[in-house]
């Protein structure tokens, strides 16, 4: 079991550490439990966690990771990223968060993929602009499919 996350300003421990304190107290094995401290951040705990599986040389680990219901899709995308093969479980979050998680997944997702998304838009805009267009003039409609028919007949 691999317990990772890094220590923020305000921890007097990393995560990583008094989660494998936790588990230990819940009678998981010392032997069994391993933390991982160095991770700041979720794709560096999937990182670091994929190095330490590495070091055991299995040949097919079965690997689970365990983060908030709201927060598992993304911390899948950086499992896949790592070359983590992982099935993620969410955790059940109180529902007075919930919005404002959903949102700020939702926006790290979008700023990941920014070039992506910008390209969309970009696509987006221009079907409206061309769409727009064709419905203020309805006869260049006509000539456009004429012109088509014509391409068509003669291949």
């Amino acid at each position: 079991m691999i317990l990772s996350g890094g220590q923020g300003g305000d921890e007097t421990i990393p995560e990583g550490e008094a989660m494998r304190r936790y588990a230990i107290a819940h009678d998981v094995d010392v032997n069994d439990a391993i933390a991982e401290t160095e991770s700041r951040t979720t794709l560096e705990n999937m990182s670091f966690s994929k190095k330490i599986i590495d070091g055991f040389k299995l040949s097919k680990p079965k690997v689970i990771f365990v983060s908030n219901n709201y927060h598992t899709f993304r911390a899948a995308i950086f499992a896949k990223t790592v070359g983590l093969k992982a099935a993620g479980i969410g955790s059940r979050t109180a529902r007075f968060f919930l919005p404002n998680a959903v949102v700020r997944e939702y926006i790290a997702i979008v700023i990941r993929q920014k070039r992506l998304h910008t390209i969309m838009l970009g696509l987006i805009f221009v079907l409206s602009l061309f769409w727009s267009v064709l419905s203020a003039h309805p006869e260049w409609i006509a000539g456009v499919v004429r012109s088509l028919q014509h391409f068509i007949d003669s291949i």
